[in-house]
């Protein structure tokens, strides 16, 4: 797909704009169309452009059109809506439901590639989307609203939402409640998030060895440590806890026993989510939780938690921050995250753990 992007797209959004008169927003669409394909983390950043379009055209139905791999994503959202799973992958197949659902107007909300601007060019009456530099995404839309890469996503989501609504911007997902495991002190507990998803989730993760050694250092101030992740991540959650060689009540896998609505429920009510830059974290500053992050091939402050309660750890690797979208590749990408020291790590947690015993 992203061969194909880079192959084709251009001159296929240069042809569909070609001659093309440009509309302005529809006074009372019927039917909107939302494009969110991939990725737990966008999809939660994204929510509040949905909140926004509610606001201008509560009368429309709402149609979100997503991937296999956010679909839990999408049921945090809590407009109503109709959730429509794409084969994004198939562009015959994509464009051909996408236009049976005879839609007045619809918003891509990725951010770089072509693929899904074409879909929404020819979905459409109006379309609406994101246009970065160097990408040539601003000629499939009808409005084009300009994507910074130097700017946090959450100000990008905030330009295109300002469209629609004048409201500040805010992420708006749901939790359902998530019942203690049995032993589980939800006075004592943080959360560690170990695993990333996505193609370049190896450059994201942190050694394991790291996070025994944090666990280890956790325990012994008197915190019981809890590791999420999905059924798929219970494996590599298996081996940090081997590596720990902690008893099972202090320091447990939390892998598959919960959904991420209760993750979302559990995350807030926790001392402190210590996790990685991936969907949970952003999950993390949706719910208002108590952060400490670990930022290495990204940026805190283009992809970090922007709240009070948050605390990001940027690598001082030469090498951090290289990616901008999620995509990029770097020769050293997979040494940024070792910059981060437990030390570091540990004493930045103590920090956050001893302002939530105070407050």
């Amino acid at each position: 797909m992203r061969f194909m992007d880079r192959a084709v797209g251009v001159v296929a959004l240069q042809l569909l704009a070609a001659g093309r008169r440009r509309k302005p927003l529809p006074y009372d669409p019927q039917r909107i169309g939302v494009i969110i394909p991939t990725a737990i983390g966008d999809t939660i950043l994204s929510s509040g452009v949905l909140s926004a379009l509610v606001d201008r055209y509560p009368r429309a139905d709402l149609l979100v059109f997503h991937g296999e791999s956010n679909a839990s994503a999408v049921r945090l959202l809590p407009m109503r809506m109709t959730r429509i799973e794409c084969p994004f992958t198939n562009p015959a197949a994509a464009i051909d439901l996408l236009r049976r659902k005879r839609l007045d107007m619809v918003v891509d909300l990725t951010p770089w590639t072509r693929i899904t601007a074409i879909y929404a060019c020819l979905a459409a009456p109006v379309s609406v989307g994101f246009d970065p530099p160097g990408q040539h995404r601003g000629a499939a839309f009808d409005i084009a609203v300009r994507h910074r890469a130097d700017a946090h996503e959450i100000d990008n989501h905030a330009d295109l939402a300002a469209l629609f609504s004048g409201q500040p911007y805010r992420m708006n997902v749901v939790t359902e409640k998530f019942d203690a495991l049995e032993g589980m002190k939800l006075e004592r507990l943080v959360l560690c998030h170990s695993c990333a998803g996505g193609s370049r989730a190896a450059d994201k993760a942190w050694p394991v060895e790291s996070w025994a050694e944090l666990a280890r250092r956790l325990v012994s101030e008197g915190w019981q440590v809890g590791f999420t992740g999905t059924p798929a991540d219970a494996s590599l959650v298996q081996t940090i806890l081997a590596k720990a060689t902690l008893p099972s009540t202090q320091v447990f896998s939390l892998c598959g026993k919960a959904s991420l609505a209760q993750l979302g429920d559990l995350i807030q009510r926790a001392r402190l989510l210590i996790t990685i830059d991936t969907g949970v974290l952003h999950l993390g500053a949706a719910v208002d939780a108590k952060i400490l992050a670990l930022h290495g091939p990204t940026r805190s402050s283009r992809w970090g938690a922007r709240t009070a309660n948050a605390t990001s750890l940027n690598s001082a690797h030469p090498a951090a921050g290289y990616m901008l979208y999620g995509y990029e590749a770097h020769p050293q990408g997979r040494e940024t995250m070792l910059a981060h020291t437990v030390d570091n790590v540990a004493n930045a947690a103590f920090v956050k753990l001893a302002q939530s015993t105070s407050s």
